[in-house]
Formats: C-alpha cells, structure tokens, sequence
C-alpha cells in the first residue's frame, strides 16, 4: 500500500500526565490500522477541563519517555505535535482535524479516543465536521460501553484500562507514585517538580512530620471535594498543602511575617496568637514559595478565621482543614460526610463547630469569624 494511501491515527488530549491508558490505546491503534503516521496532540487546554496542564514542552518529553519504555522509541510513524500548544488557547477538535486533513489530504483520517470520551461526542464542537474530517476510532473502556445513537465509530479489538488522569494528578499532588505511570515518566515529572513536588519539599522543611502529615490530609480531602466545588485540582492542591505553612515558625518570626494591615492585629497576638500563622502563613507563601495567584493567598489567609465573601477555593480549604480524615472527633466526620453530599451545608457546618469550639474554650474569637456566621445566617433568610 503507498505510504499516501495508509492511515493516518490522531490522538488528542492533556495527556497530564501521559498513563498505560494511553499507551495501551496507542500500541493497539498502531498495531491493527498499520497507519503511516500516529500524531499525539497535547492540547494547551482543552474545552472540557478546568486546569492548564504542565507545560506543552514537558508533557511532550514525558509522552516520548512513555514511548521509549512502551517499545514504540524507534518508531518514525510517532510524531508528538505541537499544532494545538502552539495556539496557546482550547484548540477544538474539528480545528485539529482540519488542520491533520490539510496535511495529508489523501489519506484516511481516525481520531482515537476511548469510550468514556465518545459518550459525550454529541455535546462537542461541531461534531458534524469532525465526523466529516476523520473517522472516529474508540478503543472501549470498563463502565463506559454505552454508545450514543447515530454516532459511526470504528471499534478497537480488546479493552482497555481505565483513564482515571483525574486520580492520577491528585496521587502525584499528594506526593505518590501512580502504578499507572511508566517508571521514566515518573523519573521526569519528579526531576522536573512537576505536580507540586517541590512545594512539597520545601514544606517538609517548614513543619513536623504531624503538621505534614495534617497538610497532606487536608490536601487530600481538598481534592475529593475540588470537582464538585468547581475549583481546580492544582489550585485546591496547593492552597491546602500551605494552609499551615508558617504553623510552626516561633511566634517572633510569625509576627515579622504578619503585614501591619491584619485586622486586630494587636489583640490577635494578645489574645489569640494562635491565629498568627494564617497570615504570616499568606506571607510565607508569597515570598518563600513565589505565590501569586490572589485565590490561593485568600485561602491560607482565612482558613482558620472565615469572613463573609470568600471565595471557592478559601472555603473549600475552610472545609478540608476542619473535617479531613485525620481529625478524629465527631463534628468532623459528620462534616466530612456532608461535604461529600453538599458542600454549601458543609461550609456552614464547619463554620458553627470552629465557632462553638472557640466559645466553649473561653477563648477570644476574632470578629471575622462572627461576620461569617452572621453573614452565612442572611444568606439562609434570604
């Protein structure tokens, strides 16, 4: 057959990271089409995702390190394209295929994907076109074997593993080692720091091996809870991992942390100088781990406190800090439980225990705490 008239294969994604799912699609694709090329197109971002991936550079040299393990290094046919990342925005997919039709207008197009994506193939853009430029090749998936109706697709011989990247991500944020990854992929993305790897070693410096533990915990509930709080993974990662991040610096250095603009500054440390460490925490994130995203900052600002507008992230963090699977004591499971069925009563609940806490042990409450309570009471009303 001339090398024109052969398949071509494309295989879009984040490929954030790249996992045995991907592989095990592609080998088979390349193994029963025979094709003449095989592009994988990391995107930039993609419509239906909610997080900018590592950048286009590095997840190209982790798709060639998978492929170099897989077997597929020799294999001139692979091409990793840089047609979307060099876009810097959601490139579609009918633009993609349009693009791959221009470059090789004699051959047959297939775009690969796997079951779980093609359920939602009707709600993409223009899906008409895409079908008109390329023919759909679905490789199925456990769990994902309904088909929609009036959508032509060729299917893959076999099955294939299931592409859980949201899981895989949130492992690696929390410092594991996914069986899912190629040994040389988890080589890279660890001498690279991709995934907050070295957010987290320069936190290990800062705390106990309790209050690490307690971070990594809090992270941990941050994103089981991230997806339905519609807050990024990396963002809900992040901000939980240096919720507590000034907790352990003496109190001299917390308070050269503290910017003069804390509210009540003055009877925080005389009254509660427990509360210190979220703002010198805020600081600390700023100028030791070059922190700058506002939403972040607000989170480790008023994770302990509260206050009236926050936003998703802080509260999700408010939440993840009080109710995380390693505080033993009642109120907090029953938070925890909650969070997973409604994340709005959660917040409220959580609210009401810290308060309820602070009043029972006599202590001073800082206003913005009460602000919160009242506040979240007129949103009630109203």
């Amino acid at each position: 057959m001339p090398e024109e008239k052969k398949p071509v294969i494309v295989y879009g994604g984040s490929f954030d990271p790249p996992h045995r799912g991907h592989a095990a699609l592609a080998a088979a694709a390349l193994r029963q089409l025979d094709p003449a090329f095989f592009y994988f197109v990391p995107g930039f971002r993609t419509p239906f995702k909610d997080f900018l991936p590592v950048p286009y550079g590095a997840r190209a040299a982790m798709l060639g390190a998978a492929m170099e393990e897989e077997g597929f290094g020799g294999d001139a046919r692979i091409r990793i394209s840089p047609f979307e990342a060099q876009r810097r925005r959601v490139v579609y997919t009918w633009e993609t295929l349009s693009h791959f039709r221009r470059l090789h207008p004699r051959s047959k197009i297939f775009f690969l994907m796997g079951s779980d994506c093609l359920e939602g193939f009707p709600r993409w853009r223009r899906p008409g076109l895409i079908l008109r430029s390329a023919r759909l090749l679905v490789g199925p998936r456990p769990g994902h074997e309904a088909v929609p109706g009036g959508v032509p697709f060729a299917r893959l011989a076999g099955s294939f593993p299931e592409a859980d990247s949201t899981g895989i991500r949130a492992r690696l944020f929390l410092g594991g080692r996914p069986a899912q990854l190629r040994r040389s992929v988890l080589e890279l993305l660890e001498k690279r720091s991709f995934y907050l790897s070295r957010e987290r070693e320069l936190l290990r410096e800062l705390l106990s091996p309790r209050r690490y533990e307690h971070s990594l915990l809090t992270a941990e509930l941050a994103l089981e809870l991230a997806g339905r709080a519609g807050v990024p993974q990396r963002q809900a990662a992040l901000a939980a991992l240096l919720h507590d991040c000034a907790r352990d610096l003496p109190l001299p250095a917390q308070r050269r942390l503290c910017p003069k603009g804390v509210p009540l500054r003055g009877e925080v440390f005389r009254e509660a100088p427990l509360l210190a460490h979220v703002w010198a925490g805020a600081e600390l994130a700023r100028k030791r781990f070059s922190v700058r995203d506002p939403e972040v900052l607000e989170a480790v600002r008023l994770h302990a406190t509260g206050a009236p507008g926050m936003g998703a992230l802080a509260r999700l963090v408010y939440i993840s800090d009080l109710a995380n699977r390693g505080r033993s004591f009642p109120e907090a499971r029953l938070v925890r439980r909650l969070a997973l069925l409604d994340p709005e009563a959660a917040f409220r609940a959580a609210n009401y225990v810290k308060l309820v806490y602070a009043f029972s042990a006599g202590g001073w409450v800082h206003p913005l705490s009460v602000a919160l309570w009242n506040s979240l009471r007129e949103e009630k009303k109203g």
